[in-house]
């Protein structure tokens, strides 16, 4: 994903006059040092992985030129990955191959600025981020006491593998993604997080023969998107060619199972006043947390009140929009 970050001198100047800050207590050296690191792999592929390791493999690569079609292997030289910026994310990440920021959603969760921890990612991820519609770095720390600047690790098309201080969540006037696309996100298989800090939980993998609410929720959303089958909370045959039609139809891969990846995909925003089955959904998992609510499919104020309330109690934004962030906490484990 090349981008072009720093197109027009003044956003230049502006990113020499972060760096040159003098240090205090909350613009603190950043965790990890911007010089090549030599690491010895405690992962496994696509296994449990620290922060801090997450952190000297990305350090390994500073200086290495960005690339959307050149390999280069990560420490322990057992996989190659694209020298792009999502290659890079999945080299850090030791994943067993380059995914894209369109796939990354399949191995990461979002969590919230509040709950951001060095070895996280910033990114915008997801259906149609391809090309210069993505980006995606990872966080090192804040690097002021108002979280408003950050340490990052970053593969650029100007700049390839370099550790900088930017504002958060990403730098103004860019010929890439708009800075307010931009979400934090966390490694589902990061070790030592437990979850906690006001993370979003990862989204579940329903499979064929899962049974309950997530069941019953998937089939209104493969409904809302044409589908015709029945919402029994019952993973079946019928459920599973659905799934796998919907995949076929948007460009996932192929299983038959709902994992992040289709969840991701299967949501769409809604708010008071929106109707349909994703209404239903809505309304079946916000009664898993006590509601009360008529599945009928209309987004009407008690729908509205129940949504607000459930993102004060889950420290989401309170807008009653029933948007990924606020799916993701309704569904997830």
């Amino acid at each position: 994903m090349s981008l072009k970050r720093r197109s027009a001198m003044l956003v230049a100047a502006a990113a020499v006059a972060l760096v040159v800050i003098a240090p205090t207590a909350a613009n603190a050296a950043p965790h990890t040092a911007a010089g090549s690191a030599v690491v010895t792999p405690n992962s496994s592929i696509n296994g449990s992985i620290s922060a801090s390791e997450i952190l000297s493999r990305a350090a390994s690569w500073n200086g290495t030129p960005y690339s959307s079609s050149s390999y280069k292997y990560g420490p322990g030289n057992d996989i190659s990955y694209r020298t792009d910026c999502s290659g890079y994310v999945s080299m850090a990440l030791h994943l067993s191959s380059s995914l894209t920021t369109v796939t990354l959603p399949s191995v990461v969760h979002s969590v919230s600025k509040a709950a951001l921890q060095p070895g996280d990612v910033i990114g915008v991820l997801g259906p149609n981020t391809g090309g210069n519609a993505g980006h995606v770095l990872i966080f090192d720390g804040w690097a002021d006491s108002a979280h408003s600047q950050y340490y990052a690790w970053e593969d650029s098309g100007d700049a390839g593998v370099h550790h900088l201080t930017m504002p958060y969540p990403y730098w103004p006037n860019t010929s890439g993604p708009s800075p307010s696309l931009y979400q934090p996100y966390r490694y589902n298989n990061e070790s030592g997080t437990g979850g906690g800090g006001g993370g979003v939980p990862p989204w579940p993998n329903l499979v064929e023969g899962n049974t309950g609410t997530n069941v019953e929720a998937a089939q209104y959303l493969l409904d809302e998107h044409g589908a015709s089958i029945a919402a029994d909370g019952q993973f079946g045959a019928g459920t599973f060619a659905a799934t796998e039609a919907y995949q076929s139809a948007h460009g996932l891969g192929v299983d038959g199972q709902i994992g992040p990846q289709t969840w991701s995909s299967l949501i769409v925003q809604i708010q008071q006043g929106s109707t349909g089955d994703a209404v239903k959904a809505a309304q079946l998992e916000l009664n898993r947390y006590g509601y009360g609510l008529a599945v009928d499919g209309q987004f009407g104020s008690g729908t509205d009140s129940a949504a607000r309330a459930f993102q004060s109690a889950h420290g989401l934004g309170v807008d009653g929009q029933i948007g990924p962030q606020t799916w993701e906490t309704l569904i997830g484990d």
